[in-house]
């Protein structure tokens, strides 16, 4: 009976497992900390992406937003441009009374321009010559200019119409558009003359210089933009918008500038020169 229970303790005893410090204790918990660390590093990965894509999307609506804005305004001085387009000889007199009182709706553009930082970085900061389009302040220069030029022809038109109103009157119906200096001096005083031609001058030149201003940033700016944007990312997003104006003769007639004036029939009216004058229309473009 002894031996029996013996034999049955040794049995018992054979069936212990050995002892493993590593497999008992340090394999479970370094288990528990690689999957921790794998699961950090998956998700830490995974949000790195998305604010990477997200970065990338930003960028992407930014161009388009800039490019559709650009557009928009472009075809605002478009629009005004064709009421006298083709229809300006080089003297001042007709040109004033060509250019019509414009009716017009167009709001003046108001954004961020920090959300253009990413632009900044086209340009090397040991270059003489810059991207042109990758200068925020070229581009607020632009912004500018056009609110600028959309309330100078509100001006324009305020000025103007009871001018063109009291010239019909005083003659009797008859349009000023073909009258020459010496009845315009007649029927209205050298005051009113001077502020029509002046303002006249000013705004096409400046709408002429604004209107190829924006076509060239919406041939360009887009595609400098792309260049910065890892499209790669944005397969299933969508795409940099682009501008083309297809041979269209009629708004590339637009686009061209207006022919020069010439300022000598005004010397003294303005008591200027034609080249102080000239200067004084300059817009920078």
């Amino acid at each position: 009976m002894h031996q029996e229970i013996d034999l049955l303790v040794n049995a018992i005893d054979s069936l212990k497992q050995d002892q493993n410090v590593f497999k008992d204790y340090l394999f479970p918990v370094a288990s528990a900390l690689f999957t921790s660390l794998l699961g950090a590093g998956i998700a830490f990965f995974t949000l790195r992406h998305q604010e990477w894509v997200q970065i990338e999307k930003q960028k992407m609506d930014t161009t388009n937003k800039w490019t559709l804005l650009a557009e928009e305004a472009r075809s605002s001085l478009i629009a005004i441009k064709g009421n006298y387009n083709e229809r300006l000889t080089d003297n001042p007199f007709q040109r004033m009374g060509a250019v019509p009182s414009i009716l017009f709706h167009a709001d003046p553009i108001v954004v961020r321009y920090e959300e253009l930082s990413f632009i900044i970085s086209k340009a090397s900061p040991n270059s003489t010559d810059p991207e042109k389009w990758s200068q925020i302040p070229r581009i607020r220069a632009m912004i500018s200019n056009y609110n600028y030029v959309l309330e100078l022809w509100k001006q324009r038109n305020q000025i103007e119409r009871p001018i063109r109103e009291s010239i019909i009157a005083k003659s009797g119906g008859q349009a000023y558009v073909n009258m020459d200096q010496t009845t315009l001096m007649k029927l209205v005083s050298g005051a009113e003359l001077s502020l029509v031609i002046d303002l006249t001058e000013r705004l096409i030149r400046l709408t002429d210089d604004l209107i190829i201003e924006l076509d060239d940033f919406l041939s360009k700016f887009p595609e400098m933009a792309k260049s910065l944007i890892n499209t790669k990312r944005l397969k299933r997003y969508g795409v940099v918008l682009k501008y083309s104006n297809n041979g269209n003769q009629l708004l590339l007639d637009l686009i061209k500038k207006t022919p020069g004036v010439d300022y000598s029939t005004v010397e003294e009216l303005f008591g200027e020169s034609s080249e102080q004058l000239r200067q004084r229309h300059s817009t920078g473009y």
